[in-house]
């Protein structure tokens, strides 16, 4: 408004225009971090309740299941909007070195760089299966990445996650892919950490996450797990299996 013969009067505009650039500013997405199962527990409720990890994870991968690229998007359609951050599991990859030492004693160290290196192989297959771009910057990855992208893990690992504040993995077998997503997500102040898997946990069956998960994801916001085979994504929060 402008009085007589004076300068347009700001009280009257100012408010206005602020409230105009409000709208115009995009208000971040939260960040969410898929890990994508590579091997995968078999749910067998007649399996001895002190079966062993190793002896209850199966071979099966979602990487190698047909239908996987088709559920996969099915279900992040359904998912509120977020950047959705995917993180392959080493599937046979990590499960061909898990032998290879049992066999011929690679040792701790060597067994988890080259699983960490599988890592990357998947990561890669991923991509290709989803169309998606693969990241290996991790730093800036929630501001620069698509609304879905899949996660190399392997530079941050080696470069990054050793300088954390908190404690590094370890490099055992207590630690598998699972545990990576954990770390990640608790890096990125994630939303929340999604499980996709071929079940739930089972009650009583140990080995549907790695050893040191309960750690890892000890402090995220957040822990999903997912059926993704089941037609209407079953799932489930991690912190009701405590």
């Amino acid at each position: 408004m402008t009085g007589p013969g004076g300068p347009p009067s700001l009280a009257a505009t100012t408010p206005r225009s602020h409230d105009h650039l409000r709208q115009r500013l995009p208000t971040p997405l939260p960040v969410r971090v898929v890990k994508v199962g590579g091997s995968l527990l078999r749910h067998q409720p007649e399996a001895p309740a002190k079966e062993t990890a190793a002896q209850v994870r199966s071979h099966d991968s979602l990487l190698g299941w047909k239908d996987f690229p088709a559920a996969l998007s099915s279900w992040l359609a359904r998912q509120p909007p977020a950047v959705n951050i995917l993180i392959a599991g080493g599937g046979e990859f990590a499960d061909s070195i898990r032998r290879a030492d049992a066999a011929h004693g690679l040792g701790d160290e060597a067994a988890h760089w080259l699983c960490v290196d599988a890592l990357s192989v998947t990561a890669r297959l991923l991509g290709a299966l989803m169309h998606a771009s693969v990241a290996t910057q991790i730093e800036s990855l929630a501001s620069i990445a698509p609304y879905t992208c899949v996660l190399d893990p392997a530079p941050f690992l080696r470069t990054a996650e050793p300088l954390l504040i908190s404690a590094p993995l370890p490099h055992t077998w207590s630690v598998t892919s699972d545990s990576i997503a954990a770390r990640i997500a608790q890096h990125l102040a994630a939303s929340e950490l999604v499980l996709l898997k071929s079940c739930l946990p089972a009650k009583g069956v140990a080995g549907y996450v790695d050893e040191y998960f309960p750690i890892a994801a000890a402090n995220l916001a957040r822990v999903r797990c997912v059926n993704l085979r089941d037609r209407d994504f079953e799932e489930c929060l991690w912190a009701s299996q405590s």
